[in-house]
This record gives structure tokens, C-alpha cells and sequence, in this order.
């Protein structure tokens, strides 16, 4: 698996050498893509379905036995949401976005950030917390950004840039879910269209390097 690791600074200036402090914080798994593009092969045929369970509502892919399985938005009845990829009814990568905070991962190893300062709480892994470093906690947030078009992105950044997974709001209606590296979307993710069809695949940039269009089961 990748990890996510936050690095040691070395800063040279003049004849002064300053160590910044080292934090080595794994976040949590990151798939690596040709698992991701297996993942895809064996999602591709699952439809997208709308439907109601308990204490809330299901956006997105399921097997035939209407099991979660591929991506897909949970919104609870309380506005709680968790959206990612599902395997066999369990959220094995994603956000779930909470009114206090909001962890990123799977169920047994993620980060958890405070919706109140957006900061880098905690890494819960091997069945206990790990609190970071200060300067990972600043380095590290989950924020929220308005564009001047009416969209707005609500996921993990890395010194005000979007890094990490995110969700991408369409003013026009529709999200997108997925990975960014600098600002930019690389990784795998789901674009969620109005009419509750969708397109998974890869993304560079803005372009769809791999694609596959999911119907909404009527």
C-alpha cells in the first residue's frame, strides 16, 4: 500500500542549519491504482440505484442483491454523509462527514479532523488514537472553498491546496468524489450527476482517463 506521510523539512540558510520538526503520520491506505482499475472491472456492470435504508438514503452502485458495492453517497436522516467506495455493504475507502468532525479512510484505519478549526486531530489505527504532531495538525486540514461560479469543495488540503480525498459541488447540480494531488484531481473517484447516473473511472486533471458510465436502475 501507499502511505501518506507527512516529511522532515530541511531548511538551509547561510551557514545555519535548521531541522524541522519531524513527523511521520500515515493517514491511512491508499489503494494502489491497478488494484483500483480491478475494483473498476468487477464494478463496472453494477447500476446505480436511490434507495432508502435505515435512517437514511443510498446514492449509487450496488450488486444484484441491492448490496452496497462499487461508489456511492449515504446521506443520513440527520445530515451525516458518507460517501466512497463500498465493498459487500462497508465503506472500505471514503469521507464520513459528520456535524462535529469528519474522518477520512476506511472504518479500521483513518484521520479524523475537527470541523471547528479544520485541523488534523487524530489517527485512529491498530484499534487506538495517535494525535500528530502540531505541525502536522496545521499542515494537514479538511476545509471548505467557495468559487466565484457557485461551486464549492468540502475535503482534505495540504498548506491551502486540495490534497487528498474531497468532494467537488457543482453549482449546476451534481458532485464529484475523489482524490487530489495539488490542487488537482489524480486518482480514481465517482462523478455524481443530477439525475442520480454517474461516471467512475480515473481522472488526470480534469480529463477521464478511464470512464465508465453507470445508469441509474429505474
Amino acid at each position: 500500500m501507499k502511505r501518506i506521510l507527512f516529511t522532515c523539512l530541511l531548511v538551509i540558510s547561510g551557514l545555519s542549519l535548521t531541522m524541522a520538526q519531524h513527523t511521520n503520520v500515515w493517514k491511512y491506505d491508499v489503494t494502489p491504482w491497478p488494484y483500483d482499475h480491478v475494483f473498476l472491472d468487477y464494478v463496472k456492470d453494477f447500476k446505480c440505484r436511490l434507495i432508502d435504508i435505515a435512517g437514511g438514503q443510498y446514492v449509487g452502485q450496488t450488486d444484484s442483491d441491492f448490496t452496497l458495492y462499487g461508489y456511492g453517497q449515504y446521506i443520513r436522516d440527520d445530515g451525516d454523509l458518507i460517501i466512497g467506495k463500498f465493498r459487500q455493504g462497508t465503506l472500505i475507502q471514503g469521507i464520513s462527514l459528520g456535524k462535529d468532525n469528519v474522518t477520512v479512510g476506511s472504518r479500521d484505519f483513518y484521520c479524523s479532523y475537527s470541523l471547528t478549526t479544520g485541523r488534523l486531530e487524530y489517527v485512529y489505527h491498530n484499534g487506538k488514537p495517535e494525535v500528530p504532531s502540531e505541525a502536522a495538525s496545521v499542515d494537514y486540514t479538511f476545509m471548505t472553498q467557495t468559487f466565484s461560479n457557485g461551486d464549492s469543495y468540502v475535503g482534505e488540503m495540504y498548506r491551502g491546496k486540495r490534497h487528498g480525498l474531497g468532494i467537488y459541488y457543482y453549482a449546476s447540480g451534481g458532485l464529484w468524489f475523489g482524490s487530489y494531488e495539488e490542487d488537482t484531481r489524480q486518482g480514481f473517484g465517482a462523478w455524481f450527476w443530477a439525475d442520480n447516473a454517474m461516471v467512475i473511472g480515473l481522472w488526470k486533471g480534469e480529463d477521464e482517463e478511464r470512464s465508465i458510465y453507470v445508469p441509474q436502475m429505474k
